[in-house]
């Protein structure tokens, strides 16, 4: 199969995909998750994974 057997038909299967994921963001059930992930970059510094100290670069000295 090549693209002139499918490709009349990807504008119809992008349409709807589209109005698949407006609708799915919409849905009232989504917002908790959603006001969660958008808070994520002003978390605490606290809650990340300790970096690496600075004067060694992440490398260990033998």
């Amino acid at each position: 199969m090549s693209y002139e057997v499918y490709g009349p038909y990807l504008p119809a299967v992008m349409l709807i995909t589209f109005i698949g994921l407006f609708i799915w963001v919409l849905l009232p059930g989504n917002k908790k998750r959603f006001d969660e992930a958008s808070q994520l970059p002003f978390a605490d510094e606290d809650d990340a994974p300790a970096e690496t100290d600075a004067t060694n670069n992440g490398r260990n000295e033998k």
